[in-house]
């Protein structure tokens, strides 16, 4: 149980400073990976609490796909 809630922790501060990094960024396109890596982090916490459930089919699934955030 504590190691799920660190994990939470971690995820959400995660998400927070990549959006304090994409309010801070010169390039619109570079904020906007940023914005959308925080909400997929976001998402993660979300399903890792067990608020949401993970998506059941495919074509639900290709909403919350990964994406690339190498920086």
């Amino acid at each position: 149980m504590d190691e799920t809630v660190q994990q939470l922790r971690q995820l959400l501060k995660l998400a927070a400073d990549l959006r304090g990094f994409a309010a801070e960024a010169s390039y619109p396109d570079y904020a906007r990976k940023l914005l959308a890596a925080a909400a997929e982090l976001e998402i993660r916490a979300e399903i890792l609490s067990g608020q949401r459930s993970e998506p059941a089919d495919s074509q639900t699934a290709a909403l919350y796909r990964s994406i690339d955030i190498r920086i």
